[in-house]
């Protein structure tokens, strides 16, 4: 993938998602990134619905920072 393709909000937080669980399978599964990721896991009927909801609406508000 090119540096300046783009994807869409929910794809970008899929591989947020992918990323932290490579990084948490790395460091043998310890600490608490694992509930971390337990909060922001997607669930299985509504795309944007996280175990957490509080998440997605975290996440929303850290793309907008980060692209103001």
């Amino acid at each position: 993938m090119d540096e300046n393709s783009t994807i869409r909000i929910d794809n970008a937080y899929r591989a947020m998602f992918e990323f932290v669980e490579a990084y948490w399978k790395r460091g043998g599964q310890q600490g608490e990134i694992g509930s971390m990721l337990g909060d922001i896991q997607f669930g299985k009927n509504v795309p944007t619905e996280t175990a957490d909801p509080a998440q997605w609406h975290d996440w929303l508000a850290a793309v907008e920072k980060v692209t103001k």
